[in-house]
């Protein structure tokens, strides 16, 4: 059993996301969360595996887990981008309200074709605080929406802007979930 993801079977992880149609048909809810992965693996399913990762890791290794992927794209950020990262990246270290309200105004300017951008939003979406603007009466996210944000922002750091790179990528970072899943730090070379 993964340290971090406490599930003898992937079914209530399963419940807060849909796996694509085409990998769905093929997935027991009874597999272990070790099992699925492997699955998950062998049929190249990189997206459903993100989003897997994205909800079984608990919140904060989860963003965290996105900061590494994007990170890995840092050559193709722009300056703005490069600033939410290293924010959500502070963030993760330490959460405070005020950083989670800046990064809700810096990815305000950034199109939703950034990881950056999703990362930010998972930031904001991670329920320590309100989403409703700062004047309004406290409206907190739903559940799991951090985690849509996380497997958004993996998976677009993934394929935009598009390179050749994607499949080493998508390999690193799932090397990283599972070494975050066992409770290491995620940084893990491969």
């Amino acid at each position: 059993m993964m340290k971090k993801v406490p599930f003898q079977a992937v079914a209530p992880i399963l419940k807060h996301f849909e796996l694509s149609d085409d990998v769905v048909e093929t997935v027991d809810p009874a597999l272990s969360p070790e099992q699925l992965v492997t699955h998950l693996l062998k049929l190249e399913a990189n997206i459903d595996l993100a989003n897997f990762w994205a909800h079984a890791l608990p919140m904060r290794e989860s963003i965290w887990w996105a900061c590494i992927g994007v990170s890995k794209r840092t050559e193709v950020l722009k300056p703005l981008e490069k600033q939410v990262l290293d924010a959500s990246l502070a963030w993760v270290k330490n959460p405070t309200e005020p950083l989670r309200r800046q990064i809700e105004v810096l990815i305000e300017k950034l199109p939703n074709e950034s990881a950056s951008k999703w990362l930010g939003m998972a930031v904001f979406w991670s329920g320590s605080g309100s989403i409703a603007p700062i004047d309004n009466p406290i409206v907190m996210p739903a559940e799991f929406l951090y985690a849509k944000a996380v497997g958004g922002a993996v998976n677009t750091a993934a394929a935009l802007p598009e390179w050749d790179g994607y499949k080493l990528f998508y390999k690193d970072v799932f090397r990283s979930a599972m070494d975050l899943a066992n409770g290491g730090t995620g940084t893990v070379e491969g």
